[in-house]
């Protein structure tokens, strides 16, 4: 079973102890704060200070507990919570003490705190301790009841995840929505709207919500895990591997392993890639994408039977991807199974919509095997049908309008390969998106060639000029182009916008 990613995230980072002057009174009242603020590495150092002074203060412990729960820190909160004297015990510990189980990864223990309490909150608590026993049908039956009652944003959040597990887009949005109504600004309601957002295709939108997730809470592995990973999703590896590096000293398991592995591959560095992985690898367990990625750096490091052995299991459980036929193809043919690669890129040979790349290295296998029909294979790689560029152009289009730049680039690119290339809007398109992703080189030289084009076209004339602008290469031409751009399209907002700031400087 696969977890809710982000549900019950543990983090541990290193703190350093500051302010030792300070009075217990004012480690207490500056560990409320950092609490309130959602600093709880800071409020944890500061709590335990103060509870040096006053170990028996019910507040202090209390709030020992709630930070340790923030933190993901199950031990820490149930020995908290367990030095509190029935009388000083607050209204809702029998659902903390089931937080502190869960995170413990007792989901008996956490039913038994629960008890037989049916509020939305207790809900939630058993609904993921069900999930944890692999009974998804009872973890559904209580997120559903929780989620009739009062909106609890919690609850909706997790839910909303839950739904995403099954494959639910639709509900899981709607889920989301209602927890973002009910409780705009809580850690679980930000991830819930940004995991929706990344499998609704709208990585801009997620970014967005990661990043102010990332602020608002200070340290967050879950946050910070979700803003690398779409920003890798993105093309944008050097931010990427930014944030990755503010969390260089996070103990985050297996996420952020696979995200560092990805960031690596993404530099052709694929011995880091196989040794992140191989550290990793019982964190890692059950997670498909690092097994392919894991196949493909065994490929490139010249281990292709391993590859082998690690993708047949999973094309055999999903024989419908065309990722994973296309990666065990390519690992086949590395291994010198030519025929086997054959067979298993043989569908597309028959699907009217395959892609080009998909056609090239299917004929590339029978051609290796002796197969009679690689000149055929050979000859459709060449001339993709118009239903295949079509589908190609539509993929394209969409991760532009969802600001999915390196989806983009990666569509253009397999259009411009099996095409002359002298396509304005292809040019054009791509252009952009390069410049989207920091590419300012190869932005600049398929801007020109849109140029040469479509020479009097003001979306493609206004690409470039801002291009020229942007990038301070030639800004007194650039700003030629946008005043160009601008009188051939008076009622175009964007071409006016990059004029007026191409003007200020």
């Amino acid at each position: 079973m696969k977890n809710l990613r982000g549900l019950i995230v543990p983090l541990v980072l290193p703190f350093v102890l500051a302010g030792c002057g300070a009075s217990p009174e004012e480690r207490a009242e500056r560990a409320r704060k950092a609490f309130e603020t959602h600093d709880f590495r800071a409020a944890q150092v500061d709590i335990a200070a103060a509870l040096e002074a006053k170990p028996g203060d019910a507040a202090l412990i209390e709030l020992q507990a709630r930070n340790a729960l923030a933190l993901g820190d199950g031990i820490a909160a149930e020995a908290a919570l367990s030095r509190l004297a029935e009388g000083q015990r607050p209204a809702d510990f029998a659902q903390l003490m089931g937080e502190a189980a869960l995170l413990r990864q007792m989901p008996d223990e956490a039913l038994s705190a629960i008890g037989n309490d049916a509020s939305p909150s207790a809900q939630r608590i058993r609904a993921l301790a069900m999930l944890a026993k692999g009974d998804r049908a009872t973890a559904e039956a209580a997120f559903a009841a929780g989620a009739q009652g009062a909106s609890d944003a919690r609850l909706l959040a997790d839910y909303a995840r839950f739904s995403l597990m099954g494959g639910d887009v639709a509900k899981a949005r709607a889920l989301a929505d209602r927890a973002v109504k009910a409780a705009p600004d809580l850690i679980d309601t930000l991830l819930a709207d940004a995991e929706v957002s990344v499998a609704q295709g709208k990585l801009a939108q997620a970014l967005a919500t990661y990043d102010r997730a990332a602020k608002d809470w200070p340290g967050n592995l879950a946050a910070l895990a979700g803003k690398a990973a779409v920003l890798g999703d993105l093309g944008r590896t050097k931010d990427m591997e930014a944030v990755l590096a503010s969390l260089a000293e996070v103990k985050g398991g297996g996420q952020v392993a696979y995200l560092q592995a990805r960031a690596a591959a993404a530099r052709g560095d694929w011995s880091t890639v196989r040794s992140v992985l191989q550290a990793n690898e019982k964190a890692l367990e059950g997670k498909d994408e690092a097994t392919v990625l894991y196949a493909q750096a065994l490929v490139a490091l010249k281990q292709p039977e391993q590859a082998r052995a690690r993708l047949q299991p999973l094309l055999t459980r999903n024989p419908q991807s065309a990722m994973l036929r296309r990666e065990l193809a390519k690992a086949q043919l590395a291994a010198g199974d030519a025929r086997g690669a054959v067979e298993t890129m043989r569908p597309f040979a028959e699907v009217q919509t395959a892609d080009a790349e998909d056609l090239r290295l299917l004929a590339r296998a029978a051609t290796a095997s002796g197969d009679p029909e690689a000149a055929k294979l050979a000859e459709k790689a060449k001339y993709p049908s118009p239903q295949a560029l079509a589908a190609t152009l539509a993929q394209a289009d969409t991760a532009m309008k969802q600001g999915n730049w390196g989806n983009a680039v990666a569509a253009y690119d397999r259009i411009l390969a099996v095409t002359d290339g002298s396509n304005a809007l292809v040019l054009n398109n791509m252009a952009y998106a390069q410049g989207q992703l920091g590419n300012s080189a190869k932005a600049l030289d398929f801007a020109e060639r849109a140029l040469k084009a479509a020479p009097g076209n003001a979306s493609v004339m206004d690409t470039l000029g801002w291009l020229l602008v942007e990038s301070g290469k030639d800004k007194a031409r650039g700003l030629k182009l946008l005043q160009d751009a601008a009188a051939r399209a008076p009622g175009n907002a964007a071409i006016r916008q990059h004029l007026d700031k191409a003007r200020q400087g």
